[in-house]
This record gives structure tokens, sequence and C-alpha cells, in this order.
């Protein structure tokens, strides 16, 4: 979700901003201290229990949009207006320097102002400080003696050892982030035994993961995992928690009609609640040796109120590549709030702009065409054209396909074709 980045990013810089320990590691008395000094700089009330599901302590909710005071509450902290002009200053594509950080940066300017002498004690402090820096950080450059990955591409269950040699870091806050969150066990984050040598980790879900050596929260190496599926996973998720993928909430079995469907009927005989909001994800991750900037996607699909469609129906295709996971959400008509696409750097989204041509017909099938040639991108829905852009940023040889239905929706086929080597897919269920 867009706004989920947006927010994440936030979190980040309210991080960064009071240089305290990483915030998974916050107890109570942390997000009680963080709410007064939020509520007293911006002038909203915002509550303990809030940041602590913001920033994750609260397991249940993965992902939790707060109302539009909250957000405005905290980008104030960071020095900003409010939410609108912190998101306007992502979408502008420039490197984001809060109020507070140009009022820092000027503060430095003022050294000018002392006497030559003075002027030049200090700046001799300063070459010096950057040199021991820059050794510093020589000294810290990890190689893939110091850490690396056994096995980066498996199917699942699929075992990674994460093999490391750090007995000759300082350090005692060394951690390695496998990039899952289980459900009842949370993020899976385990603190390095500096007298081992590796740490194996087992996916049992496929995707595409990032391992990553922490220092604290910094990033000091990261490695790329593709935990491979044996064939279409599907998984019913709630309102509250729509990536919770586990065992528990995978479907095992789908209607025998030739397309990739599972009936209110069907889900409700295998234990799921359909008397709730609900979402059906069907996930696919494989070595598909296509370019993503370069490349042919057709796919057909339907949902509907008969079929079991919850309003706003929608329709969102997610495609994870080695550097960038792009997505295209459609909605029916008049839920255009929710419509968006992002393929490489580009993010378009019906918040903040007129996409009521991401709709669909929801009473029969449509097909979609999506087009990527040299990073140009031409979306069609139903032989319509309804956009074309640009981007700058490539994405790499895909290695996931994600489909997501509000409600029970249909999928007939799904076909992509390398524009380049004529490499192709296709799957029709």
């Amino acid at each position: 979700m867009i706004e989920q980045e947006y927010l994440t990013h936030c979190l980040k810089k309210i991080e960064e901003k009071l240089q305290w320990k990483p915030s998974h590691l916050w107890k109570e008395s942390d997000f009680v201290k963080l709410s007064q000094i939020i509520s007293e700089q911006s002038n909203i009330s915002i509550s303990p229990h809030t940041l602590k599901r913001l920033f994750g302590k609260i397991k249940y909710k993965t992902y939790y949009n707060p109302q539009l005071a909250t957000k405005d509450a905290l980008v104030k902290f960071l020095g900003y207006d409010d939410w609108q002009g912190f998101v306007s200053k992502i979408k502008s594509g420039k490197k984001i320097i809060s109020p507070i950080e140009k009022d820092d940066k000027a503060k430095k300017n003022t050294f000018s102002r002392f006497n030559i002498t003075a002027g030049a004690i200090l700046l001799f402090i300063l070459v010096g400080v950057v040199i021991q820096s820059q050794s510093n950080q020589n000294n810290l450059k990890i190689s893939e003696d110091i850490f690396d990955v056994i096995n980066s591409v498996g199917n699942v269950p699929f075992t990674v050892s994460a093999k490391y040699n750090l007995s000759n870091f300082k350090s005692d806050s060394l951690s390695i982030d496998f990039d899952f969150s289980h459900p009842i066990r949370g993020k899976q984050i385990v603190n390095i035994d500096k007298t081992r040598f590796i740490h194996n980790f087992t996916y049992q879900i496929p995707g595409y993961y990032s391992i990553n050596l922490l220092d604290k929260e910094h990033i000091l190496s990261s490695k790329k995992i593709l935990a491979k599926s044996n064939g279409w996973d599907s998984y019913v998720a709630y309102e509250a928690n729509r990536d919770n993928y586990w065992i528990d909430n995978q479907i095992n079995k789908k209607d025998t009609t030739g397309c990739l469907y599972f009936s209110p009927k069907l889900l409700h005989t295998n234990g799921f609640d359909i008397n709730t909001v609900f979402y059906v994800t069907n996930r696919l991750y494989k070595d598909f040796e296509i370019d993503g900037d370069h490349f042919e996607l057709k796919t057909r699909f339907k949902n509907t109120k008969s079929l079991g469609g919850i309003t706003c129906y929608d329709f969102i295709l997610k495609l994870i590549c080695e550097k960038k996971s792009n997505y295209l959400k459609l909605m029916e008509s008049g839920c255009s709030q929710f419509s968006g696409v992002k393929m490489g750097d580009k993010i378009i989204e019906g918040a903040y702009e007129n996409l009521s041509s991401f709709s669909f017909d929801t009473e029969s099938w449509n097909t979609l065409q999506l087009i990527v040639k040299n990073k140009h991108v031409e979306i069609t829905i139903n032989d319509k054209l309804i956009s074309r852009f640009n981007y700058t940023e490539p994405n790499g040889k895909i290695v996931g396909i994600e489909n997501i239905f509000k409600g029970a929706g249909m999928l007939d086929f799904i076909r992509i074709r390398d524009l380049k080597t004529g490499k192709a897919f296709f799957d029709g269920f």
C-alpha cells in the first residue's frame, strides 16, 4: 500500500531523529515518553497505544493506517506543516530534508563568522574527523568472508544458512533480520552469538526476502533469498491483517471451474469466516527468467457479487522483481481513491490523482494487458488504453506474481512474455 510506504518512511525518520535504540527494543516507558514529546511539539494528542501499533509492537495488526490527525502529529514532530506536505515532498522525487534538518544545516554554516584562527582550528578538527570516519567505514566494509548466505534459491520448505565471522567486531548490537514476520512470534530477528559462525532459518512461505546483517538499526550487509513456490499458493486474510501468509490461513483446495477460484461455500467448508471482509491472495514465486523492464503481460479476471466479491470490488496484481516490487490496483467504478500503479520508481495513486479509468466491469470478464518496453509502460483494460508513462530505475528479472481479490474473485489465465528473448510463462489453471 502506498500510504503504508509513506508511513514507514515517516517512522524511520522519527527513529533517526530520536537516536534511541531500535524501535523493536522499545519498552512501554519509551512509547509513553515519545507520546509526550510528539503531543507537546505538535499540539495533537497521540497515545502510547497508537504509537505501539504504528511501530509494530502490537503484533496483531501488520498494517495500521491511523487517522489523518495522527499522521499530521508525526510529521509535525519532524518539522513539517502537515501530512500532505510530507507526502508532496516524497512525490517531488527530491531528497527529503525536513525543515528541522535545514535549520541544523544553517546553524553549521555559522562557523564562517568565527575569526580566521578559530576557523582554521575548526577546519583542522573537521578534516581529522572526516579522515577517521572514512577509515572506520573502510574497516567496516563487509566481505562475503564476514557475512554471506549458503544457497540463496530453493523450494519451500527452504532452510537458508547465514554464515558469519564477526568475532573481531566490537559491537554487541549485531543481529540478523530474516525479513519474515511470524503471526505469533513476530519479526524474525535474532541476536548474533559471536562464538558461532552460522545461523539457519527455514522459510515455509514462498517469497523474495532480504536477509540483513544489522548493527542496531543500521544495515551492514544484505542478501536476497528466493523461496520458490511448489505451484500457486492461495491464502485468506482479513482487513486487519491483509499481509498475513501462514500455514493456517492457506487454502488447500480450489473449485473445479477451470479457473483459479475459491467460492465462499468452499472457504466456509474449510473453516474461514466469510461473514466479514476478507481477501483472497494467489501467489507464485519462481525463476521466470523474464526481464521486468521488457515484457508483455495479459490476464483475464472477474470479481462480482455473484462470485462472492465485496465492495469495493478490486483486482490487484503485483510483480515482484529482483530490484523493485511493482503493482497495479484496479477498482470498481466509484472507488478510484484506492486505485494506483507502481512500476520501477514511478508511483501514481488515486488518492492524489484522477484514476477513474482504473476500473473494470463488475458483471463480466475483464482482460488486462500490461506492456513494458525500455521502461515505458502502457496499460490496457478491455481493449481501452487507460495509462502510459515512463520510469527510470530498473526492475531486474521477475521472481514473483501475486493476485489479490477483495472477496472471492476468479482468475482465468495469466501470460507473461519477455519482449527480448521470447521466453514465456503461461498458466490456464
